[in-house]
């Protein structure tokens, strides 16, 4: 059998042509993890035994009744699954949990094949994927260098070809560095749209499942398929989603004080990638390393501990020094400091809501540097520290994010950026992040017309137009442009008496296109909009000039009586410019 192409499109295709079998995708994984075992990315990889349950299921399912049919992935190993050992990377924490993580479950329910469980910085606790007792996962690129934390062996598997997708966990940036320092994708979403019931707490609040993936488009696949609602964890969220205009995305980059973290040549990258963005202004972003500062030297140490005590207590000599001392520095808080340190964090996010009404994403370098193990290991602390630099503050102001590769550096590692906007915006930034990964900078983002979750597009031909009188009942909505273009050939366009709004009525036999634009309004919004849709209009299907049906606004035939056609003008506002002219 030639060797195998895991991403998740090529394997499916594979698959439905039937030039393969999970069974044998299987076992050229196996050989290709017995050949690269001196990158320590594993802690536990299933044996025959343990896979075969999860081949067998398939063998009664058509390919492609499910999305991930027989795509191989890895879990990090502070997430659950079923009769596994779960480690945390610390071999006396070890047990056997009875159930799944609800995200695992959900993606073998969708077909998926769980490979085993992955190295990472003990605890959770590092970026730097050199803190673990089963030795330090080296880089997939560059094996003398680090491969990033915590969710190290996650990230180097899916580099090395061993698995179509994997699971990380990131608290302060354990998705996005790995992923910068393989050259992958690595999505951050919103806190509380992944469950984290099955996952092993560094800090619960602020805790996420993340996804590493080969493209932007397969992390979007992936986490739309382990998302959603989970009553079983106290911190999961009903995310209310809304969104940006991606077709002129409003860019935010960092100055050059900012930027000092970086060494010359991650700079010089972040200035090339910045370059090629339109509609990108600088920004003042210090009160977000002032955020940082509070997860490391603050008192959110103290969560690390609390979720560790019990086990600290009688087993201290289990830990790795260096997350020894990290965790145990925890203890030290008082409530008062705690409380002291939520006041602040309060004030720092009201400031980033601020940023965020003037730019719709943050571009950040996702590193500032590279190191090499043996740095890292002569300089356990300064290092991580370092790493995480442009990524610590992102799940404390509860925000969004997603590392995507933008170029390679002249050593030949990756250099990549991370994107990060509102909490909710996950769609949109996806789609953002998709756009910019193509090649193209400005290509035009989300090709089709299906609304993203806790969005509705609505057509609109007139007054509502952007430029025009009532586009604020849209935009004040938070809806923002979609695209512009024009109905199918089988309209007609009507001014109304009051020549304050148009009709637009359906003729299949004397129709003509008629200009329109497509908004994407929040759905909790949409309710009070309609409200404002005075007879004889009203809200139904509009084909366009594509073939995409919308919803949109629509008159009555009867609205003609009275009325001035304008079908001519092509539009609304060619009408209106010929009016006033």
């Amino acid at each position: 059998m030639t060797v195998l192409d895991l991403d998740v499109a090529a394997l499916s295709r594979a698959y439905a042509e039937k030039s393969c079998t999970p069974a044998e995708v299987i076992s050229q994984i196996k050989e290709r993890i017995a050949e690269t075992r001196q990158y320590n990315a594993w802690i536990h990889v299933l044996s025959d035994d343990e896979v075969q349950p999860y081949i067998k299921r398939l063998a009664s399912i058509d390919s492609e009744a499910l999305p991930l049919w027989g795509v191989p992935f890895a879990i990090k190993d502070n997430i659950d699954l079923a009769g596994i050992p779960t480690t945390a990377a610390c071999p006396d924490f070890s047990y056997v949990p009875d159930k799944s993580a609800t995200v695992v479950a959900r993606l073998i329910d969708a077909g998926a094949i769980p490979i085993g469980k992955t190295n990472l910085d003990q605890f959770a606790t590092g970026l730097v994927g050199t803190r673990s007792p089963y030795g330090p996962t080296h880089n997939a690129i560059n094996p003398d260098m680090v491969s990033g934390g915590s969710s190290a062996g996650s990230a180097v598997a899916l580099k090395l070809g061993l698995c179509s997708f994997s699971l990380g966990t990131d608290t302060a940036g354990s998705g996005r560095v790995p992923a910068a320092l393989n050259g992958l994708v690595g999505f951050k979403p919103t806190r509380g749209w992944l469950s984290t019931s099955g996952v092993v707490p560094a800090c619960r609040t602020l805790d996420c499942v993340s996804v590493f993936a080969n493209s932007v488009g397969e992390a979007r696949m992936v986490a739309n398929l382990a998302a959603g609602f989970d009553a079983n964890d106290a911190y999961a969220r009903q995310i209310t989603f809304s969104g940006f205009d991606t077709l002129k995305p409003r860019y935010g980059l960092l100055d050059d004080v900012a930027l000092q973290a970086c060494d010359e040549a991650h700079k010089s990258a972040y200035d090339s990638f910045s370059r090629q963005l339109s509609q990108a202004n600088t920004c003042e972003t210090a009160f977000l390393f002032e955020a940082a500062e509070l997860l490391y030297q603050g008192p959110w140490l103290a969560e690390r501990y609390v979720g560790l005590s019990d086990f600290l207590n009688s087993n201290r000599q289990s830990l790795l020094p260096t997350t020894l001392g990290i965790i145990e520095g925890g203890a030290r808080f008082s409530a008062a400091e705690a409380f002291a340190a939520q006041y602040r964090l309060a004030d720092l996010r009201r400031r980033t809501e601020e940023l965020f009404t003037d730019i719709d994403v943050l571009v950040l370098p996702s590193i500032p540097t590279n190191y090499l193990i043996e740095e890292v290991q002569q300089n356990p602390l300064s290092t991580n520290a370092h790493l995480g630099v442009y990524t610590n503050f992102v799940n404390l102001l509860d925000l969004c994010a997603i590392a995507i590769p933008a170029d390679n550096l002249a050593d030949g590692m990756p250099f990549g950026v991370t994107l990060v906007t509102m909490a909710g915006r996950d769609h949109a930034l996806l789609d953002l992040a998709e756009s910019l990964t193509a090649g193209n900078k400005d290509v035009t983002p989300g090709a089709d017309l299906h609304a993203r979750p806790g969005e509705f597009l609505l057509a609109v031909c007139g007054a509502h137009l952007q430029g025009q009188p009532l586009n604020a009942q849209l935009s004040d909505r938070g809806g923002y442009l979609v695209r512009r273009g024009t109905t199918s050939d089988n309209y007609r366009l009507y001014a109304l008496p009051d020549n304050k709004r148009p009709a637009l009525i359906r003729d299949t036999e004397n129709g003509q296109s008629i200009e329109v634009e497509v908004w994407s309004v929040p759905t909790h919004t949409v309710g009070s909009f309609m409200q404002g849709v005075l007879p004889p209009l009203g809200i139904g299907s509009v084909e366009l000039s594509d073939g995409n049906w919308v919803n949109g606004f629509i008159a009555e035939p009867l609205s003609t009586t009275g009325s001035t056609e304008i079908t001519a003008f092509g539009g609304w506002k060619g009408y209106v410019a010929a009016r006033a002219s």
